[in-house]
C-alpha cells in the first residue's frame, strides 16, 4: 500500500495524516482504512481495529488481512478514535481521525513491540494530498464558514472553488462550472437530489444553518453521478451526537448600512431606465436549534427552526405618458419560517437509517406601485409567488461484513411552481407615448403570466460496495420519476402593447398594437434510470486507477402519458489514474477522462409536448375596448402578417422530435499535480478541457420542409409551413427523420420527411472549456489558514447551454437561438461565461483564543459584450427582433464588442467568543461584504437596433445600446449572535 506523510511524533509509532478527499464512497458517508504494520515498515496481520465515533458512540472492529489491510465503510462524518491491538505488541491509539462526506481517510497504525512503551497520538488528521483521488473540487465545513466571511446561500459556497464563475443576474447569478451555463448543475442534501428539474436553474433553498459539510464537485467525480454536464453541489446535514446541545441565532443584514447600486439613464430623455437610488433591502433570520440523544449510543435527533423575513423596495423605470413621467415601484415581502429535522437510529453498530425532513415553502407577496413626476405612490396590484415545499428521505445502511455492505435510499423534492393575483382576470398591457421611452405597465394587472404549478421528484436508489483484494468496488441502480402540473397564461388571457408608429415621423399620433396571446398546461412526466459500477483498483504501491461505467436512461412524456422522447443505452466512461510519484503520499500526479449526459428538462415536456398556443398579430391603434383596463380594439388594419408559434394542438411524438434524435452529452479531460510543501502547505496546478459534444435544441424546420415538399410533388405549403409552423427537437447540423400530417393531398396521413443536415441549414452546436488552475492550501492549525487560486480559462463557441445569457432566457433547450439558421450566423465567438482571469484568496487568523478575522478576495475578467440586432436578408430571422449577430445589417460576431470592466470584492469579518459560564458560548460577529464598495458594471444592453424602427432592413441605432444593466453588489454588513450550550 502506499504511505501517506507522516506527523512528528515518535519515530516507533509515527502516524500518518489521514486523506479525506473526494474518493470512492459513498456521497453522504466516509471510510477509514489504510495498514497495520510494525516500525520496521514490514505489514502486521490479524491487529484488532477499532474505531469508536467520539460523538455518537458508533463502535466498530475488524482484523487486517494477511497483507495488514484494513477497511471501514459507509461511517458518518465526523470525529473517530481509531485503536490497534495484537498480543506481543503495545497498543495504538489515534484519539481523532477526522471523516468526512465523499471522503476516504488514509492511516497506518504502526505498532511497536511490547518493550516500546504505549503512546498515544491527538489532534485532528488533516488530508492534504489524498493519492487515490483523481476527482476535483473543494470540501467546506461548517468551522470554516465560522471563520470566513461567505454569503449564506449554496452559490457563494460553490463560487469558492476554481474553475467556477458567477453567471447571468437573469439566473440569480447562479454558479457555472467549467464552462457549463448555469442550468447543469447537480445540487444534493444527504443523498437526496434537489435540483430544480424543470429547468435545470438552481434548487430547493432549506435553512442554511442546518448544513454541517459542502462538497463542490468540479469535474472527475464518479460514475456514482450523473444527470450533469457542470459540477455536482454536494452538501450533507448537522446531525445529533450524545452530548445534548441547543442554541439560537440571529442574523441581520439592515438597510441603513447597505449602499446603492449606480443607476442608468435613457440617453435620449434622462429618464431613469434602471434607478437604483430608491432600493431598500433588509433581511433578517432567526435559527433555534437542539440535538441530542433520545437513546444513548442508539437514536439521536437534530431540529432546526427558522423563522425568517425579507423585505425589499425597488423603484422600475421611468417613462413619459400624457399624465407626466410614470414610474414604477415594486416592493417584496418573504416571512415564511423554514424548518429541518433528522434522525439517525443505530439499530446496530452495522446497521443505520438515516431520515430527513425540511421545508421550505414559502409566499412572497409582490406589491406594485405607481408614482407620477415624482408624487406619492398609488394604491399598489398585489401578486404571490409561491415556492418551496415538503421534503424527506430515508435512507439505510447495512454493514453485511467485512467485504460488502449496501444502502438503500427513498425520498421526496417538492417545489411549488404557482404565480396568482386576484387581478388575473385582467389582461397584461404595456404601452409608451414616447418612442425614445420605455415600455411601461399600466396599473390594472399584476402577473405577466399567471400559473398554477408544482413539480415532484421521486427518487429510489440502492448502491453496494464490495471489497476484494486491490478493489474497491461500488455499483448500484438509481431511478427517479419527475412530475410537472402546469398551466400557465397571460394575465387576462392576453398581452397587448401599444406604441408610436415611427413609420410616418409626420404623423406621431398613428399608434400600433401588438397582440400576443400565449397559454399551455398539463401534468407531464419525465423517467430517469441508471446502472453504475465504480473501480478503485490499487495497481501497485504508487498506483491507482479510478474506473467507473455509468448507463443512463432518460424518457419523457407529454400530457397524454405518451413517450415523446426516450434516450437510453447512454454508456458513460469514466476514467482516471492517480500516482504517488515518490511512494511517500507527498506527492500525486492524475488524470481523468468523463463522460457526462444530461436529460431533457422538463420545461421541454411543457412547452413542446403540451398543447401550447402562442400567437402574435399587429393592427394600427383604433380606440380602445376597455379604457380602464387599457385595453386596446382589435379593429385597426393589419400591420404585420399574423405568427403562429404554437397553434394550441399537442402535436404526436413524431411531429415534435426527430426519430434520429441522439443523447446531450460533454465530454472532459483533466490532468494535474499535487505536491505537499510541508506539513502545513500543499500546492497545485490542474489544466481542464471540455467540450459538449452533441446538443439538443428546438428547430423551426419551415424552410427545409417547403424544399422538401416542393422536390416530392406536394406543392407549394409555405401557406402553413410559415416560418413558425413546425418546430422538431433534434440535434444540430445532424440528418432528420420528421413526420406530419398535413400535407396537401395525404388526408391527414403522417408522412415522414427525411431532410439532411444540409436541407436544415443549421450549424453544428459548439461549446469548448479550456482552463488552468493553480492553487494554494495551508490548513487551520489553531491559528491560520489560508485559500489561494488563480484560474485562466476560456468558454468559446456559439452555444452557452441549457440557458441563454444573452436574453435571459431558462427554457432549457428550447432558447431562441436555434429557432432559425440566420440566428446562428456570426454566433461563434466567446461565450457568456467566459472570464479569462480569476483569483480567489480566503482565510481566517486567530488574533487571540476568542477573537478571529476573516478575508475572502475574489476578482474576475469582464464578460464579453455582443450587439444583437436584425438579420439583414432572412425574413424568418427578422421575426425575432434584435436576436441576431448583426449590428446596423452588419455582422456583429458573438463578443467582438469589448468586454465590461474587471472587478473585484473583498469581503472581511470578525468574530468575538463571550464565555458566559460553563459549557455556554456566546459569539458576536459582523461581516462586511464588498469592504470597498466597488461598484463596477458587469452587465450592459446588448441591444444594437433599435426594435421600434420601421423598416428591419435598415434599423435605427438603439440610443441606449451599452447602457449598464447589472452591477457588483454594493457593500453590506451582516451582524449576528449566536449562543449555544
Amino acid at each position: 500500500m502506499y504511505q501517506i506523510k507522516r506527523s512528528a511524533v515518535a519515530l516507533a509509532v509515527a502516524l500518518s495524516i489521514g486523506a479525506t478527499g473526494p474518493a470512492l464512497a459513498n456521497n453522504t458517508n466516509g471510510s477509514i482504512q489504510g495498514t497495520s504494520v510494525q516500525v520496521n515498515g514490514n505489514s502486521l496481520s490479524n491487529v484488532t481495529i477499532t474505531i469508536e465515533n467520539l460523538d455518537t458512540g458508533l463502535t466498530r472492529s475488524v482484523q487486517s488481512d494477511e497483507s495488514g489491510n484494513f477497511r471501514f465503510p459507509l461511517l458518518p462524518a465526523g470525529n473517530y478514535k481509531v485503536t490497534a491491538e495484537k498480543n506481543g505488541f503495545r497498543t495504538t491509539i489515534q484519539e481523532s481521525v477526522k471523516v468526512g462526506i465523499s471522503g476516504k481517510t488514509n492511516l497506518d497504525m504502526r505498532l511497536a513491540s511490547d518493550d516500546v512503551e504505549r503512546i498515544e497520538v491527538t489532534g485532528t488528521t488533516i488530508a492534504m494530498v489524498d493519492v487515490t483521488s483523481s476527482s476535483t473540487g473543494i470540501v467546506v465545513d461548517s468551522v470554516t464558514l465560522d471563520r470566513v466571511p461567505v454569503p449564506r446561500n449554496l452559490t457563494s459556497v460553490a463560487l469558492l472553488a476554481p474553475g467556477t464563475t458567477q453567471g447571468d443576474s437573469a439566473f440569480g447569478d447562479l454558479p457555472s462550472i467549467g464552462g457549463a451555463s448555469v442550468g447543469e448543475n447537480g445540487y444534493y442534501i444527504n443523498g437526496l437530489n434537489i435540483t430544480n428539474f424543470r429547468t435545470g436553474v438552481g434548487s430547493s433553498e432549506p435553512p442554511f444553518d442546518m448544513y454541517e459539510t459542502f462538497e463542490v464537485k468540479t469535474g472527475g467525480y464518479s460514475a456514482e453521478f450523473g444527470r450533469v454536464t457542470g459540477g455536482v453541489i454536494n452538501a450533507k446535514t448537522k446531525s445529533g451526537t450524545n452530548e445534548f446541545k441547543a442554541g439560537a441565532n440571529f442574523y441581520w443584514e439592515p438597510d441603513a448600512l447597505r449602499e446603492q447600486r449606480d443607476s442608468s439613464r435613457n440617453n435620449v430623455n434622462g429618464l431613469y431606465r434602471i434607478d437604483n437610488t430608491q432600493d431598500e433591502v433588509d433581511e433578517w433570520d432567526v435559527n433555534v436549534w437542539a440535538s441530542g440523544a433520545l437513546i444513548e449510543d442508539k437514536l439521536f435527533f437534530y431540529a432546526l427552526f427558522n423563522p425568517r423575513s425579507a423585505e425589499n423596495n425597488y423603484a422600475g423605470q421611468q417613462t413619459s405618458t400624457a399624465e407626466g413621467v410614470l414610474q414604477n415601484g415594486y416592493f417584496e415581502k418573504d416571512d415564511d419560517a423554514f424548518w429541518v429535522a433528522k434522525l439517525d437510529w443505530y439499530v446496530t453498530e452495522n446497521n443505520i437509517l438515516e431520515i430527513t425532513a425540511f421545508s421550505d415553502e414559502r409566499s412572497t407577496k409582490i406589491t406594485t406601485y405607481d408614482s407620477v413626476d415624482g408624487g406619492n405612490y398609488t394604491d399598489g396590484r398585489v401578486g404571490y409567488e409561491d415556492e418551496g415545499g415538503l421534503n424527506y428521505t430515508a435512507k439505510w445502511t447495512s454493514i453485511i461484513n467485512d467485504d460488502f455492505s449496501i444502502s438503500a435510499q427513498y425520498g421526496i423534492n417538492k417545489q411549488d411552481r404557482t404565480v396568482r393575483s386576484e387581478l388575473d382576470g385582467n389582461p397584461v398591457v404595456y404601452y409608451r407615448y414616447d418612442s425614445t421611452a420605455a415600455f411601461v405597465p399600466t396599473n390594472t394587472w399584476a402577473n405577466f403570466t399567471a400559473e398554477q404549478g408544482d413539480d415532484e421528484r421521486e427518487v429510489i436508489r440502492l448502491d453496494a460496495d464490495w471489497y476484494a483484494g486491490d478493489h474497491s468496488v461500488r455499483f448500484g441502480v438509481d431511478y427517479e420519476k419527475l412530475t410537472s402540473n402546469s398551466s400557465t397564461i397571460n394575465s387576462g388571457g392576453a398581452y397587448y402593447l401599444y406604441y408610436v408608429d415611427d413609420s410616418d415621423p409626420s404623423n406621431e399620433e398613428i399608434y400600433q398594437v401588438r397582440h400576443r396571446n400565449y397559454n399551455v398546461g398539463g401534468q407531464f412526466d419525465s423517467e430517469n434510470f441508471a446502472f453504475y459500477i465504480q473501480d478503485q483498483w490499487q495497481v501497485t504501491d504508487t498506483l491507482v486507477i479510478n474506473a467507473g461505467l455509468r448507463n443512463d436512461t432518460f424518457e419523457n412524456f407529454n400530457a397524454d402519458g405518451d413517450s415523446f422522447a426516450k434516450l437510453d443505452n447512454q454508456w458513460a466512461l469514466r476514467l482516471g489514474a492517480v500516482w504517488d510519484v515518490f511512494g511517500d503520499g507527498e506527492t500525486k500526479a492524475w488524470a481523468s477522462y468523463g463522460r457526462y449526459y444530461l436529460p431533457i428538462a422538463a420545461n421541454t415536456n411543457i412547452r413542446l409536448a403540451g398543447a401550447e398556443t402562442y400567437t402574435q398579430e399587429y393592427y394600427e391603434f383604433d380606440g380602445f375596448a376597455d379604457e380602464t383596463l387599457g385595453i386596446p380594439n382589435l379593429t385597426g388594419a393589419k400591420t404585420q402578417p399574423d405568427d403562429v408559434f404554437a397553434d394550441g394542438t399537442a402535436k404526436s411524438p413524431d411531429e415534435i422530435v426527430d426519430q434520429n434524435l441522439d443523447s446531450m452529452y460533454s465530454d472532459e479531460f483533466i490532468a494535474g499535480y499535487q505536491f505537499q510543501l510541508n506539513d502545513e502547505w500543499s500546492m497545485s496546478i490542474q489544466g481542464t478541457y471540455r467540450e459538449l459534444s452533441t446538443t439538443i435544441e428546438d428547430m423551426a424546420i419551415d424552410a427545409a420542409v417547403i424544399e422538401w415538399a416542393a422536390a416530392n410533388g406536394y406543392g407549394d405549403v409555405s401557406d402553413i409551413w410559415d416560418g413558425f409552423h413546425q418546430y422538431v427537437l433534434t440535434n444540430p447540423n445532424s440528418d432528420m427523420r420528421i413526420g406530419t400530417t398535413e400535407l396537401p393531398g395525404a388526408e391527414g396521413e403522417l408522412v415522414y420527411m427525411d431532410l439532411s443536415a444540409e436541407d436544415l441549414g443549421y450549424p453544428d452546436s459548439i461549446r469548448k472549456y479550456a482552463a488552468v488552475d493553480f492553487m494554494w492550501q495551508r490548513a487551520w492549525d489553531g491559528v491560520w489558514m489560508l485559500n489561494a487560486a488563480y484560474t485562466w480559462s476560456h468558454s468559446w463557441g456559439n452555444n452557452e447551454g441549457y440557458v441563454r445569457s444573452d436574453n435571459g432566457q431558462d427554457d432549457a433547450g428550447l432558447t431562441t437561438l436555434f429557432d432559425q439558421p440566420g440566428l446562428l450566423d456570426n454566433a461563434y465567438g466567446d461565450l457568456p461565461n467566459d472570464r479569462r482571469h480569476q483569483v480567489k484568496l480566503y482565510g481566517a487568523y486567530a488574533v487571540t483564543e476568542d477573537l478571529t478575522l476573516g478575508a475572502n478576495l475574489q476578482f474576475w475578467t469582464g464578460r464579453p459584450i455582443n450587439a444583437f440586432g436584425y438579420h439583414p436578408t432572412d425574413l424568418f430571422a427578422q421575426a425575432y427582433d434584435s436576436e441576431s449577430f448583426f449590428a446596423g445589417g452588419e455582422p456583429a460576431p458573438r463578443g467582438s464588442r469589448g468586454r465590461t470592466s474587471s472587478y473585484y470584492s473583498i469581503d472581511v469579518s470578525a468574530s468575538y467568543n463571550i464565555d458566559i459560564g460553563e459549557d455556554q458560548t456566546l459569539v458576536v460577529r459582523a461581516d462586511i461584504f464588498n469592504l470597498l464598495n466597488n461598484d463596477r458594471v458587469t452587465e450592459v444592453n446588448e441591444i444594437y437596433d433599435d426594435e421600434s424602427s420601421a423598416d428591419p432592413t435598415n434599423p435605427d441605432v438603439n440610443p441606449n445600446y451599452g447602457l449598464p444593466t447589472a452591477w457588483q453588489t454594493p457593500r453590506y454588513v451582516r451582524f449576528s449572535v449566536n449562543y449555544s450550550f
